[in-house]
């Protein structure tokens, strides 16, 4: 299959109900007993957002749109006002020229959308076809008409122009509208006159069986989810775009490349699911558990993301833009080349700790700034001011802290396991039951620095002064710049040397 093919079946196609059609919809809502759109949705497993845009006339995609249509007992088509209300088999047929063109300059999403209406007296089919371009910029249709009947035969005709970036209606033999089909289907046919055709599909199930059983499936896998835990289960690829999956355990499940724009995930158990390049654009979030998930180059644009648990979890190249993190944990969550920006609604914590790693913040002020729990490592933070910060919890490891100003700061807890802190200034920072091992902390300043039980084996400490240092319960092992007479000291405030084998029956503990 060509890019172009791929492009055009990837490409989701949208309708929108006719303001004369909600009316319609709203009346049927009433006639079969459903209390709310809230409560329809939910009986039908399509996301309450998705069937608030049905009702608005807001455009949707096209499984959809005939899923909500079908359970209101309505035809999709005259609600999406392709064909008139009561005309079930056939087009209006009009001739194309005697058109304003003004009628048909309406801009609508653009893709390519094929209806298929089978006339039984002459055996021909319709469709209707949508370029992507302006009407107004086309100086012959028979030119067009022409083109496509190279690629199918000549019986193609076209009819009548709706509505529309350049929607097309075409009668041909069955045979030639299928042979049309295909050849645009395997990207052989990208265009007609030079305006692009983004995408195909046949509307009419009983003349697509394939596509109709794909829908199917679709919704026979949401019912399983919501009925049943999918936990560490193969989801990859999977298309579950607007569905209702509210609450539903999805942990550990592979859902890489999977389509879930639009779904409706709040409160779902998404722990350490695998989201790498899935589509989660304009989802429902809110209060969801994605610690410890995987999104690489997700894209979570636009979607409601309040209150979800982000702890530990893989945002590198995510598309974060127009979404909205009120109120969401990212503690420890890795944001390195995450996509955000003014749209992104997101709190000035998280934001500046996104900016510290995708920016960098040599020498700047970060004074009492708190960044506890946040995801650091790497960062560039040499000659930074942070002096009083809280850094608790924090992983800085591997971070570039070279001069930086640390006194007073709170790194209890914090990974600093490997950073640069050479010339740092950390007196009277709290580092108690911190990570520093294999750290450099040449020259560094320590003096009544709280190290109770930090972790320090490995750490190359060449002139770095200790003086009046809490080091009660702090683990030392294979220290560079340790002379004896300060290890002797050390152990006498309660610190403990390990040998490098890290044998108990060797350590060193204070008498």
């Amino acid at each position: 299959m060509t890019d172009s093919s791929k492009a055009r079946k990837n490409k989701k196609i949208t309708y929108a109900a006719s303001t004369q059609s909600i009316e319609r919809a709203e009346n049927a809502l009433r006639r079969l007993g459903f209390e709310s759109k809230s409560n329809f949705a939910q009986s039908q497993l399509i996301s309450r957002s998705t069937v608030t845009k049905f009702f608005q006339g807001q455009p949707i995609q096209l499984d959809s749109f005939k899923r909500i249509c079908k359970a209101l007992k309505l035809n999709w088509a005259e609600i999406a006002g392709i064909i008139e209300e009561g005309q079930p088999e056939s087009l209006g047929i009009n001739s194309y020229s005697s058109l304003d063109t003004e009628q048909v300059v309406e801009q609508m999403q653009v893709s390519h959308r094929k209806v298929t209406v089978i006339d039984e007296k002459s055996k021909k089919i319709k469709a209707v076809i949508t370029l992507e371009g302006d009407i107004n910029s086309i100086d012959n249709w028979k030119i067009i008409e022409s083109i496509a009947r190279q690629y199918s035969g000549d019986s193609i005709n076209i009819l009548d122009i709706k509505a529309g970036s350049i929607r097309l209606i075409i009668e041909g033999s069955q045979e030639d509208i299928k042979r049309l089909a295909s050849h645009i289907k395997s990207g052989e046919l990208a265009e007609l006159s030079g305006f692009p055709i983004e995408n195909i599909q046949i509307l009419n199930e009983g003349l697509d069986g394939e596509e109709s059983d794909e829908l199917d499936d679709k919704w026979r896998l949401v019912q399983k989810i919501v009925n049943h835990a999918v936990k560490d289960r193969n989801l990859r690829g999977a298309d579950l775009s607007d569905a209702d999956l509210s609450g539903a355990d999805l942990s550990g499940a592979d859902l890489s490349g999977a389509d879930l724009s639009g779904a409706d995930l709040s409160g779902a158990n998404l722990n350490r699911a695998n989201l790498n390049r899935a589509n989660l654009s304009g989802a429902y979030l809110v209060d969801a558990d994605l610690s410890d998930a995987g999104l690489l180059d997700a894209n979570l644009s636009y979607a409601n993301m309040r209150l979800v648990n982000w702890s530990r979890a893989y945002l590198v190249d995510a598309d974060l833009r127009g979404s909205d993190l009120r109120g969401a944990d990212l503690s420890r969550a890795i944001l390195n080349r995450a996509v955000i920006d003014e749209t992104t609604i997101i709190s000035n914590k998280w934001r500046l700790v996104w900016e510290i790693v995708n920016q960098g913040s040599e020498g700047r002020d970060l004074s009492s700034a708190d960044l506890s729990g946040a995801n650091l490592s790497s960062a560039n933070l040499s000659s930074a001011d942070l002096s009083g910060a809280y850094l608790n919890g924090a992983y800085l490891n591997g971070a570039y802290l070279s001069r930086a100003n640390l006194s007073r700061a709170n790194l209890s807890r914090a990974n600093l396991s490997r950073t640069y802190l050479v010339d740092a200034n950390l007196s009277s920072a709290n580092l108690s039951a911190a990570n520093l091992g294999y750290a450099n902390l040449n020259r560094a300043n320590l003096s009544r620095t709280d190290l109770r039980g930090a972790y320090l084996r490995g750490v190359n400490m060449n002139g770095t002064d200790l003086s009046d240092a809490n080091v009660e319960n702090a683990r030392f092992a294979n220290n560079q710049g340790i002379s004896e007479s300060i290890k002797r000291d050390l152990i006498q405030k309660g610190a403990i040397f390990e040998d490098s084998l890290g044998d108990s029956s060797r350590t060193l503990l204070p008498h």
